[in-house]
């Protein structure tokens, strides 16, 4: 055992447990617990489902009604995700910007408050209030066809969830950041690329994850808002499969082989994004030691 000389020497550390490692221990127990619960364990179970033939039939019967009509579902459903999401981004970031500059208190809250206000109300009466809201201005009932409504209604209900992360990142942002940013020939337009969003990053990337995953597995909003017939997503799809489970064994599995392969391609649109957010990092740091 070397001495303390020794271990300055040869650059040991004396270890140290720390002493309040129980109620460290106590305050994250109940996260893991949920996450067993709620994440893991659910996942596990759907990946057996997945894999695991039911009476009578084979796990290829669980996999091969995923064809063609399937997939075009879900490249639906990404687009629509994607573009109800960058939608939400390209209206809250000016207007959470431009409430967070103003220095009047109380119009603040009261915007706040009527932005806010969809979060507040069920999430059933919201639809139907858009619905006839929508044929009252359209002139007759069931107007509203197309995936454009869909798209309407998502960001009617979710952009709440990219505004309010937003805003509580801006207003706690220091005001000399933007002033110095002016003070060295930046204007307005190009303080907020430079200054103003990456200081928000962490919070854009909650808003994103906010709205995007809801959007992407969204259920009864396309019945609502869009009347065409096949206006149906995969959201839709596994709900429908989920319903019919209760008196097909079959229908369970696919309905968890579905959620497995949306699993699937989240886990691979993140690691796209990872994927160049690391190569543009790397192209340039090439690029500041040439």
């Amino acid at each position: 055992m070397p001495n303390s000389n020794s271990a300055k020497k040869y650059g040991f550390k004396k270890f140290k447990f720390s002493t309040n490692w129980r109620s460290k221990l106590a305050l994250i127990t109940p996260f893991i617990i949920l996450t067993l619960l709620l994440v893991i364990i659910p996942l596990i179970l759907i990946f057996i489902k997945s894999f695991t033939p039911v009476s009578g039939a084979t796990i290829n019967d669980n996999w091969n009604f995923v064809d063609m009509f399937i997939f075009n579902k879900i490249l639906i459903s990404l687009v629509i995700a994607i573009l109800t999401t960058v939608i939400c981004v390209a209206l809250s970031y000016p207007f959470c910007y431009i409430l967070a500059r103003s220095t009047n208190q109380i119009y603040k809250a009261i915007i706040i408050f009527i932005a806010t206000a969809p979060i507040w109300t069920s999430f059933l009466v919201k639809l139907v209030g858009l619905k006839t809201f929508f044929d009252v201005i359209n002139g007759f009932q069931n107007s509203t066809f197309g995936h454009l409504w869909t798209v309407v209604g998502l960001v009617y209900l979710y952009i709440p969830f990219m505004l309010a992360p937003l805003y509580t990142t801006m207003i706690n942002m220091p005001p000399n950041l933007v002033n110095a940013s002016q003070d060295l020939g930046r204007n307005n337009f190009q303080t907020f690329f430079a200054v103003v969003i990456p200081y928000t990053m962490t919070a854009l990337i909650s808003g994103i994850t906010l709205v995007f995953l809801p959007s992407l597995v969204t259920v009864a909003v396309p019945a609502f808002l869009n009347g065409s017939p096949d206006g149906s997503l995969i959201g839709d799809i596994i709900v429908e499969e989920g319903n019919l489970a209760t008196t097909s064994e079959i229908a369970m599995a696919r309905a968890s082989t579905l959620s497995l392969i949306l699993l699937l391609v989240l886990v691979a649109g993140y690691g796209l994004f990872l994927g160049g957010k690391y190569g543009v990092k790397a192209i340039k740091q090439r690029g500041s030691t040439k």
